[in-house]
């Protein structure tokens, strides 16, 4: 094969691998998870995401994307903290939504996780003392 057919091969892989990202959505390619940090003062406290335990402060942990998170913060001495985590569109979400003004079936993509994130996926949490 010569140096021009090989250049073909190679056009038509990009141009395939264009389409198939163009009319699947690019959410769909993304992770489905996402790290989360949590912090507390005084350090050492359990953290709880969505009623399991994920360790100690300082702590990170893999949350999935599609789903919002309920975060609990405990020790003993100390009021439990609780905060809630939201989602947003990812960077990836909002391709496929310009690339559905375009075509229609890179909406499809927003149906997966990756098109979304926590936010915000950091927490620094003060712990007040029981009363």
């Amino acid at each position: 094969m010569g140096r021009e057919g090989r250049l073909w091969v190679v056009c038509r892989q990009v141009v395939a691998s264009l389409a198939l990202v163009t009319f699947s959505g690019c959410s769909l390619f993304a992770p489905s998870k996402q790290t989360i940090q949590v912090t507390s003062t005084p350090e050492g406290a359990k953290v709880l995401a969505g009623g399991q335990s994920v360790g100690q402060t300082p702590v990170q942990f893999e949350a999935h994307r599609g789903d919002n998170l309920l975060i609990e913060v405990q020790k003993p001495g100390y009021q439990t903290q609780f905060r809630t985590t939201s989602r947003t569109l990812s960077s990836m979400g909002i391709l496929d939504v310009v690339g559905g003004c375009i075509l229609f079936l890179p909406l499809i993509g927003l149906l997966s996780s990756g098109a979304w994130k926590h936010d915000p996926d950091k927490y620094g949490i003060i712990l007040e003392p029981e009363k």
